[in-house]
């Protein structure tokens, strides 16, 4: 089965045409299932496809590799080109009189082994593209060498139909992939392993999630935590710097000056460049207070809940679980701070993608959803409402309860009163419950009111 991706499944398909040609640039990290969107898109085009997959090897050896493919594709033992400027053209004229699809995966590595590979596409292009009807898209992992393809500098700058970057799965998408389980079980899943669809595909839901946790993550150099950690050595130079960072996020501190005075010099920009680096790889995003103009307050959150989770519990007790078995290490060390701390906060991140989904349906809309912070030293108030949105001079919070009792009408008002005499405009109240909420509650109509299963129909 397919799930989810329809827009850029649609945006892909709508580029095979076949008599023409169209050419699609698909890029994004690791794992987060590139392959098999492209795959999907000429699956239900039935098109013809010549698909190589580089490998992480010299020049020579690809082309080699690409010839020998490009042979059994057209039929014709004496295929025999010289250099790529002599297979693409070849192909090109080829696919005049027997429509395909090119399909390169992982051309950043032909681009890193041959630097002149733009510029042979480039004139290839230029010299073929009149007649031919191929379409060629070209898949990469690698996002800094993939990004280069479209800089205005790049030979193959405005070449592209379409350029897509794939990011993970959001907490709806991903929960189709398991969609048999529990909301409150799709819930925690999406909390610790996140929307890349290669961990979603390497989980066995039979079991219990406690058991999964366990044995795929908890337990000493299991399979997933290898996976956060190839995540970071895969991507980032410097890994070192970069656990500093994650694990400093996971402990509260997430402001840009902050982060930075960790590694070294307070006169210097120490971690501008890993921060740009895990942005561009969707690992970490940057939110503002809702109430805030400028960018000065901007905070940092891990994006990917797979490294939150592996940041926040297992990589600071490496040495504890070396002599300790992994249900004691769960049940000890993880299963309360889990509960009463992680998964709340992953509630809150949850309800604010649930309410980004649904932004623009049935009369609600907002223009700026984050943290709202009011200090008032004079009339000593203190308040934080970690999920509140704003349209036009007016907010609406939304309190999030991560808990086993629906909530209460008293829960309600004492919400309300965290209002008083607070400078903002508060057109309606809203809140998000694990288990409902009580008949009192449901009857006020004034309320957005907003249950976990509301959030997976």
């Amino acid at each position: 089965m397919f799930y989810a991706r329809e827009n850029e499944l649609k945006r892909i398909k709508e580029r095979i045409k076949l008599d023409s040609f169209q050419s699609v640039l698909v890029y994004g990290r690791r794992r987060i299932g590139k392959t098999e969107l492209i795959k999907e898109a000429i699956r239900i085009k039935n098109a013809d496809c010549l698909m190589f997959l580089a490998r992480n090897v010299n020049s020579t050896i690809n082309f080699n590799d690409f010839v020998l493919q490009a042979r059994d594709f057209i039929k014709d033992p004496f295929f025999n080109p010289k250099d790529y400027f002599d297979l693409f053209a070849k192909l090109f004229i080829y696919s005049k009189d027997h429509p395909f699809v090119l399909f390169i995966d992982e051309y950043s590595f032909l681009k890193e082994a041959d630097s002149s590979i733009d510029s042979v596409f480039q004139k290839v292009i230029e010299y073929y593209k009149d007649d031919a009807k191929l379409t060629l898209i070209l898949c990469g992992s690698y996002i800094d060498t993939m990004r280069q393809i479209v800089d205005i500098r790049s030979p193959l700058y405005g070449r592209f139909n379409e350029i897509i970057c794939l990011r993970a799965f959001n907490y709806y998408d991903s929960s189709l992939f398991y969609s048999d389980l529990k909301p409150v079980e799709r819930f925690m899943y999406y909390a610790v392993f996140g929307g890349t669809a290669y961990n979603i595909k390497n989980l066995d839901y039979s079991k219990s999630f406690e058991r999964n946790l366990i044995d795929m993550f908890v337990r000493l150099d299991s399979f997933f935590e290898k996976e956060a950690i190839s995540v970071i050595k895969g991507e980032v130079e410097k890994e070192g710097n970069v656990n500093v960072i994650f694990e400093a996020i996971c402990n509260g501190i997430d402001t840009y000056k902050k982060l930075n005075e960790l590694l070294g010099d307070r006169g210097k920009d120490n971690i501008g460049r890993y921060i740009r680096k895990l942005e561009e790889l969707d690992l970490i995003d940057k939110y503002y207070d809702v109430n805030s103009e400028g960018e000065r307050k901007a905070r940092y959150v891990i994006k990917d809940n797979l490294l939150c989770f592996y940041y926040t519990f297992l990589y600071k007790n490496i040495r504890l679980r070396s002599i300790m078995d992994e249900n004691v290490f769960f049940e000890k060390v993880i299963k309360k701070p889990f509960y009463d701390q992680y998964l709340p906060k992953k509630f809150e991140e949850v309800t604010k993608e649930f309410l980004i989904k649904e932004n623009g349906k049935k009369n609600f809309f907002f223009s700026r959803i984050g943290r709202l912070v009011y200090n008032n030293n004079l009339k000593k108030i203190n308040r934080e409402f970690d999920v509140t949105t704003y349209y036009d001079g007016m907010y609406i919070p939304f309190e999030c309860k991560f808990s086993k009792n629906r909530i209460s009408i008293n829960v309600v008002n004492e919400e309300k009163s965290q209002w008083k005499d607070l400078p903002f405009k508060v057109s309606k109240f809203g809140f998000a419950s694990l288990n409902g909420f009580e008949e009192e509650v449901k009857k006020d109509d004034s309320l957005i009111l907003i249950s976990l299963e509301d959030m997976y129909k």
